[in-house]
């Protein structure tokens, strides 16, 4: 089961081959590193993108990122219950 979050967040990113590349966040307070991406995608926001990425925390939380492009804001969009 998934939780909405949509929280504004701190995201240190790596730039590789023209790609952005999240490696941690900080949410609540805490720093939570990214152990892998499994997923990206790209949205459109009119002639804007929104960058999406699933990911798997130190923990083996599940969570899903997003950038957006026109603002240069991150966001902790969902979490994963068990």
């Amino acid at each position: 089961m998934d939780q909405e979050i949509n929280q504004q967040i701190e995201v240190v990113v790596v730039f590789e081959k023209g790609r952005i590349i999240p490696v941690r966040f900080r949410w609540s307070g805490r720093v939570i590193k990214i152990a892998r991406i499994t997923s990206w995608w790209r949205t459109n926001e009119g002639k804007f993108k929104i960058r999406h990425y699933a990911v798997v925390d130190q923990n083996s939380q599940f969570c899903q990122l997003s950038y957006n492009e026109r603002t240069a804001e991150w966001f902790l969009d969902k979490i994963w219950l068990e």
